[in-house]
C-alpha cells in the first residue's frame, strides 16, 4: 500500500499539499487489513473478519479474492463498500516509532507517491516551515495519532480470547451455488461451544468490556464470505 515512504519534513516536502482524492487504487491489493477494536461493530456490517493463525489478537477485515485482488476497489479507483476501515482512511500518512530521546513516540511518514499529495492544488502539509496546525492537514494528522493508540490497544482487547482458547483454527468456505470456490486457511473463528462454556464471570467481564459483543459481531460477519466473489 506505501510505496514511497519517507519521513514528514518541511525541508522535503514543504511544497506539497493535501487534497481530497477519492481514488482507493493504493488498496487495491490489499486483500486483508487489519481492524481496531472501536470498528469491530460498523466492519462486521460489510466485512468478513477472522482472526490470523500466526496473530490471533489482532483480527482482520477479509476484503480480497484467491488472486488477492480488493474486491471492493474498482477499476476506477472507486470504495465499493459501505465503510472504509480506518487503517485505509490514515492514507497518505503512517507513523513509524521515532528514534529514543524524541519528544514524540512516533514521526509522521507520507507516501510519496500517493494522488492525493499535489504541489498545485489542496492545503499546504507546512505554513512557516510548521506543519499545519488547522484544516484537513491537521485532522488528518490528528487522526492518525488517534488510529495509532487504538492499534497499539488491540492486542490488549482481544488477547482474552486466545487465553480462554475460545479462538479455533478453521478453513472457510467460500461457496457459490452450493460448490466451494475458494478455501480460506490460517484463521481462527471463535467457537460458540467454547465460547458458551465460560463461566458467568468470564462473560460478564466481557459483555461489560464489550469484547463479548465483538465476538458476536465477528461471528455474524462471516456470512459476508460471498462478497468475495459475488
Amino acid at each position: 500500500m506505501f510505496e514511497q515512504l519517507e519521513p514528514m519534513s518541511a525541508h522535503r516536502h514543504g511544497h506539497l499539499r493535501l487534497r481530497q482524492v477519492a481514488n482507493y487504487k493504493f488498496a487495491a491489493y490489499q486483500s486483508q487489513v487489519p481492524l481496531v477494536f472501536s470498528e469491530m461493530l460498523e466492519a462486521a456490517k460489510h466485512f468478513a473478519i477472522v482472526f490470523p493463525s500466526a496473530s490471533p489478537e489482532r483480527p482482520v477485515a477479509l476484503l480480497g479474492d484467491a488472486s488477492g485482488r480488493n474486491r471492493f476497489v474498482d477499476e476506477s479507483g472507486r470504495w465499493g463498500a459501505g465503510y472504509l476501515p480506518a487503517h485505509l482512511r490514515r492514507y497518505p500518512f503512517t507513523l513509524a516509532t521515532a528514534d529514543k530521546g524524541s519528544e514524540d513516540r512516533h514521526a509522521v511518514l507520507l507516501d510519496r507517491s500517493a494522488p492525493h499529495l499535489s504541489s498545485e492544488e489542496g492545503e499546504p502539509l507546512f505554513t512557516g516551515g510548521e506543519l499545519a496546525d488547522s484544516g484537513s492537514v491537521a485532522d488528518a494528522v490528528a487522526f492518525l495519532q488517534r488510529f495509532q493508540r487504538e492499534a497499539d490497544a488491540v492486542p490488549e482487547h482481544f488477547l482474552p480470547l486466545v487465553q480462554a482458547g475460545v479462538l479455533v483454527e478453521r478453513s472457510l468456505d467460500v461457496r457459490r451455488g452450493g460448490t466451494v470456490v475458494r478455501q480460506i486457511r490460517g484463521v481462527r473463528v471463535a467457537d460458540r461451544d467454547r465460547l458458551a462454556a465460560l463461566d458467568d464471570a468470564t462473560l460478564a467481564a466481557w459483555a461489560r468490556s464489550g469484547l463479548l459483543e465483538a465476538v458476536h459481531a465477528h461471528l455474524l460477519s462471516l456470512s459476508n464470505l460471498r462478497r468475495l466473489i459475488d
